[in-house]
């Protein structure tokens, strides 16, 4: 049995429900990753001044990795009741349900505040991009971090 806390589906899970609550609009998985790796890692992205995890010079190898996490951590959530799933015109939408609100609501810890802070941020500053976009900033980001 695995003790491991972070990067894992359940670490996944609390960012996906917390911003859904935040969002408040059925999303893509493609959008729901790129909002919480832009969030995390929002000083590569000039959202803050300090990511939230801290420093970590392998952050953009992690997308693809917390790709799949967002996808397994979005499947127990559905399951589980706290996000509900749509079929949309572009595919599946994401969207939280009463009891992910609740459950989001519910964290207090200052960890949970500054990540949906960091989210209100992301949001209001990609809210017109695309979700290809929203993956091609990621990417021009991660280059220009390659270059330093």
């Amino acid at each position: 049995m695995s003790n491991r806390l972070f990067n894992t589906p359940f670490e996944i899970s609390l960012h996906v429900v917390l911003l859904l609550d935040v969002v408040s609009a059925a999303i893509t998985h493609d959008r729901i990753t790129a909002y919480d790796f832009i969030a995390v890692y929002c000083e590569d992205f000039g959202i803050a001044d300090r990511s939230l995890n801290g420093e970590n010079g392998f952050a953009f190898s992690e997308l693809s990795a917390r790709r799949n996490l967002t996808k397994a951590a979005i499947k127990d959530l559905v399951v589980d009741g706290l996000v509900v799933a749509v079929d949309g015109e572009g595919g599946i939408l994401y969207s939280i349900s009463e009891n992910g609100r609740k459950m989001s609501e519910g964290f207090q810890s200052e960890y949970a505040s500054r990540y949906k802070e960091l989210i209100r941020l992301v949001v209001e500053r990609y809210k017109d991009s695309s979700d290809v976009q929203l993956l091609n900033a990621i990417n021009k980001q991660s280059t220009k971090s390659l270059r330093r």
